[in-house]
């Protein structure tokens, strides 16, 4: 029985200026995307203890995708590696084209003939500009 694959297929891997010792790409057809947004919080206090201002500085995301990869071998990107989001210029509205993105976990599980699926989780700090400059 063949098989019939439908959605968008994208690929996410190491951006040709950057590249570390891995040099592979993960291709594969998301199945879902999740995306949080954080930043480091400093409260300010007055002579009382009264709170009279916060900052929020360090912006970070944390994104979170599940694909179903059509690479065979699959070769799982180092935990630190940079990635880019190839065409990908948003995702839930946060923009993956600036700044940097580097892999923090990465996984692959198998289920039937042929199927494996990756977990990666990616820490995504928008205001951080490449190397030198």
């Amino acid at each position: 029985m063949s098989a019939t694959v439908e959605g968008k297929q994208v690929l996410f891997g190491i951006t040709d200026a950057v590249k570390t010792t891995a040099t592979s790409q993960v291709g594969g057809i998301v199945q879902s995307a999740t995306v949080t947004k954080s930043s480091n919080e400093t409260e300010i206090q007055d002579e009382d203890g009264d709170h009279v201002a916060v900052i929020y500085h360090g912006a970070k995301n944390e994104i979170s995708i599940e694909l179903i990869t059509t690479e065979t071998p699959l070769a799982l990107p180092a935990i630190g590696d940079e990635i880019s989001f190839g065409s990908v210029t948003s995702i839930d509205g946060v923009d993956v084209s600036a700044g940097r993105a580097f892999i923090s976990s990465s996984s692959s599980s198998q289920s039937g003939a042929e199927t494996t699926s990756v977990s990666l989780t990616i820490a995504h700090y928008p205001a951080m500009l490449a190397d030198g400059v």
